[in-house]
């Protein structure tokens, strides 16, 4: 009787170290496998697609100093675009009127990207105001804008 009390404590106690250590374990690999992958920009645009007022359908750097953005009017009324920020100093304030579920190509200047690098827009400085039916409004970003930068030859 003994021993197998003494059998059932030591399961007790060695089953939950095993999962612990095998829960590192593929955390870990998961981390590395993620490193040096799109896997957060895949994530980040997906977030900005379906969002209201404004959805970002895509964007990228086409060139070293310029990066476009596809906003889309998620809604069913026409909006107007005033401004939309990346930061507070990388601004596009081109207006324009965007109709229900139209979309809208963004151009911003940026510091100079080079090919293979990655950048990031937090979603703190990103902002996006407009006017709706009569009312001026501001939403702020729900996700960074990440992604490496790649250009076409």
């Amino acid at each position: 009787m003994l021993i197998i009390i003494i059998a059932i404590i030591a399961i007790i106690l060695i089953i939950p170290v095993v999962l612990v250590t095998g829960l590192v374990v593929v955390g870990l690999g998961m981390q590395t496998m993620n490193q040096g992958t799109a896997i957060p920009e895949v994530s980040s645009k997906t977030a900005w697609k379906s969002t209201e007022p404004f959805g970002i359908v895509d964007w990228s750097h086409t060139n070293s100093t310029t990066m476009t953005i596809v906003l889309k009017n998620n809604t069913a009324d026409t909006l107007t675009l005033n401004k939309m920020n990346l930061t507070s100093s990388i601004q596009n304030t081109e207006v324009a009127q965007i109709p229900a579920y139209g979309t809208k190509v963004i151009t911003f200047t940026t510091p100079n990207c080079s090919a293979g690098s990655k950048y990031a827009y937090s979603k703190s400085g990103i902002s996006i105001s407009y006017v709706g039916s009569t009312i001026p409004k501001t939403v702020f970003g729900i996700a960074d804008i990440v992604g490496t930068c790649v250009f076409a030859n």
